[in-house]
């Protein structure tokens, strides 16, 4: 089992934690990323993912990523300890 075997991920960007019961919804940038997540990649993989799939320059696209895995983590979703990032 992995470490994010407990979310759930819809393709309308529902999530639903099953640790906890909780859902929340996300938009498109923000599945996209977390279903990255639970596929294992790493930071710097969704980093190049964003660069390559969306209109953002490298410097926009870290930013924003940083503040969806802050928003992950807040709601516990993530370990605070995973992805890196400034949160």
């Amino acid at each position: 089992m992995g470490a994010m075997d407990h979310i759930h991920l819809s393709p309308q960007g529902f999530v639903f934690d099953h640790h906890t019961g909780l859902s929340f919804s996300t938009n498109g940038t923000g599945a996209f990323i977390l279903q990255r997540i639970i596929d294992g990649r790493e930071r710097q993989e969704v980093l190049i993912a964003l660069v390559e799939d969306f209109d953002v320059t490298p410097d926009q696209a870290a930013a924003d990523l940083d503040e969806f895995l802050h928003l992950l983590r807040r709601h516990r979703l993530l370990p605070r300890d995973s992805h890196g990032g400034s949160a």
